[in-house]
């Protein structure tokens, strides 16, 4: 094994346990105090079945259990699948300046999201299928466009997710016109501004699986990766079908974003920044740049997370902490150029 290489190792093991640390810390932050050895000592008990209706009624481990443990798991997920998300359309459409919404599935669904709040009196489980659905069919219009236009395939689904996107949008301010400007309008605003203070065990369950099938997927997929992000005539010349890879890429991306944008709204920056922290630290090879940048994703998601919730009496909107702290940082890289491995 090359020094380079270890190094990179260390890495990866160093962004690694910087997660573990920041996972463990956030399960403590809020408002409420957790004391640590008082909720070590509910979990012993819970464990040997001693005083079990003292734990389950306890105001420490109900806030531990119920509140911040799946609200930390599934930012820990979301923060993964945008990473994962975005260095996959960066290496397939091989352009640094993509991110997981380029293709209108944030759009689709948001539309779903505000859908189900005008028609529905807030059913969960209406608001998530409606936005996943929507999600699957954005891109879907996109694909289509790309298939029937005339031009380049990736630059025709490029446009056609910009077609599909500003058509979303459109729907989503004439339903935010026809709310109710009292009851529904407040919670279509405030859903897709993006935020976890909804979570509980009904959302990780709902989006896990996704997340989970997805992300192994696409690291099955590593080296194809590293073939498509050289170009399509290199990866024809390597025996890779470039356009079937592209679309099951796309697919299984889709769901994975879909999944986490009809749980916590639009979450903006992390698809499109964490690539490129991941790439400048590790390099271009996804076999170590793909968990890297999923351990990134989900350790600055955690971080920003941390803020929305911490940094005033009422928590902030998710997209409002990442795009103040994500567009700045994107600014610094085109200025100073430094997106190790593109031209």
């Amino acid at each position: 094994m090359s020094l380079s290489k270890e190094k990179d190792i260390v890495k990866l093991w160093s962004v690694a346990v910087l997660l573990v640390v920041i996972f463990t810390l956030s399960l403590f932050l809020g408002r409420y105090n957790i004391p640590p050895l008082e909720l070590l000592e509910l979990i012993r008990k819970l464990i040997t079945g001693q005083s079990t209706i003292e734990v389950a009624t306890d105001n420490v481990w109900t806030v531990f259990y119920y509140i911040r443990l799946p609200r930390v798991i599934l930012v820990t997920g979301v923060g993964a699948v945008l990473a994962i998300t975005g260095t996959a359309y960066q290496s397939i459409f091989r352009n640094p300046l993509v991110s997981p919404d380029l293709l209108g599935v944030s759009a689709g669904s948001c539309f779903g999201v505000a859908l189900g709040m005008v028609l529905t009196d807030n059913s969960l489980t209406t608001i998530y299928l409606l936005a996943f659905i929507f999600g699957v069919v954005a891109v879907g219009l996109a694909y289509f466009i790309a298939v029937f236009g005339k031009g380049e395939d990736i630059m025709m689904m490029v446009l056609g997710g910009i077609l599909v996107t500003s058509l979303f949008n459109a729907s989503i301010s004439i339903l935010k016109y026809l709310a109710d400007p009292y009851e529904k309008l407040p919670g279509i605003v405030f859903w897709l501004m993006g935020g976890f203070s909804r979570t509980g065990w009904s959302e990780v369950k709902f989006t896990l699986p996704f997340m989970v099938l997805g992300i192994t997927i696409i690291y099955i997929l590593r080296w194809y990766l590293n073939v498509l992000s050289m170009g399509e005539e290199e990866a024809i010349s390597l025996g890779v079908d470039a356009k079937a890879l592209r679309l099951v890429i796309i697919v299984i991306t889709t769901l994975m974003v879909a999944a986490a944008v009809a749980t916590t709204g639009q979450v903006t920056w992390i698809g499109l920044v964490v690539p490129h922290i991941a790439r400048y630290l590790i390099g271009s090879d996804h076999r170590l740049m793909l968990p890297t940048a999923a351990l990134l994703g989900s350790t600055l998601l955690l971080l920003m997370d941390n803020l929305a919730r911490c940094l005033t009496t009422v928590e902030i909107p998710i997209s409002i902490i990442t795009a103040f702290l994500g567009a700045p940082f994107f600014a610094y890289l085109l200025i100073s150029r430094q997106e190790s491995g593109w031209n």
